[in-house]
């Protein structure tokens, strides 16, 4: 059987940032909480894996915003498989309006990991026998290795942070939204209350855990244009690389 999972949201004022406008990280959490109901309707979901020993991990994202709603709208998030391989599935999200208007869509890229291990693992083998739904339009696969990642540009120290108990999710690490508001948070005050992102494309390159010392740098590409750099303080290990584009 193949599942499209469609879940209505009505946004509430924690949701939202100063502005009024629905924030990236909330909605981050709630594409995050589709994507774990369809999981659960394919018989993938965390508990599902947990039982085999192994936990799912986000490598690649890239959220782009059409259109940002406000409090008190009511919003629908899509979200289903687009393609299995080995070692990686494919999910892809839209964000729609009432009346059907596309306000955000969102390509993202999973692989799965020992629990033991901590490693990257082939996706087993009832992973694999997934059917993605028919009549689908996939938006592109995201590269693994996207050009911002060999840019040679002078990074800015933005911060540092404590993993936090609740920044930890069912799979023992930090939750993949936590990073993406980490680094929101420390762009500086005028690109935050002059401006709204218009994508975010994301690579998450290793785990960090409660406890851990990150710290942010970010670099300015082009003038709508950031780089981001989240890596673990006492060893230099990267966790995440972003850019992300505004207007």
């Amino acid at each position: 059987m193949t599942f499209i999972q469609t879940d209505t949201f009505l946004l509430r004022g924690y949701d939202c940032d100063a502005t009024g406008r629905l924030s990236i990280p909330a909605l981050m959490n709630m594409m995050q909480e589709s994507a774990n109901r369809n999981a659960l309707d394919y018989g993938i979901g965390i508990a599902d894996l947990a039982m085999q020993g192994v936990g799912w991990m986000l490598m690649r994202f890239r959220l782009r915003m059409h259109q940002y709603p406000t409090y008190g709208q009511t919003i629908r998030v899509v979200t289903y498989p687009t393609s299995v391989e080995k070692y990686f599935i494919y999910r892809d999200f839209q964000v729609l309006a009432d009346d059907g208007t596309l306000l955000a869509d969102a390509s993202s890229t999973w692989l799965v990991f020992s629990i033991e291990s901590r490693t990257m693992i082939p996706l087993p083998g009832f992973i694999r026998q997934l059917h993605v739904p028919p009549a689908i339009r996939p938006l592109p696969k995201l590269p693994s290795k996207p050009n911002f990642l060999t840019h040679a540009l002078p990074y800015t120290a933005a911060g540092q942070v404590e993993v936090g108990w609740f920044s930890i999710d069912q799979n023992q690490h930090v939750n993949n939204v936590a990073y993406v508001q980490w680094l929101l948070e420390n762009v500086g005050d005028d690109w935050l209350q002059t401006r709204e992102i218009a994508e975010i494309d994301l690579v998450y390159r290793s785990e960090s855990h409660w406890h851990d010392q990150l710290r942010l740098s970010h670099a300015t590409e082009t003038a709508n244009q950031l780089l981001h750099r989240i890596e673990q303080a006492e060893t230099g290990k990267e966790v995440l690389l972003a850019r992300s584009t505004w207007r």
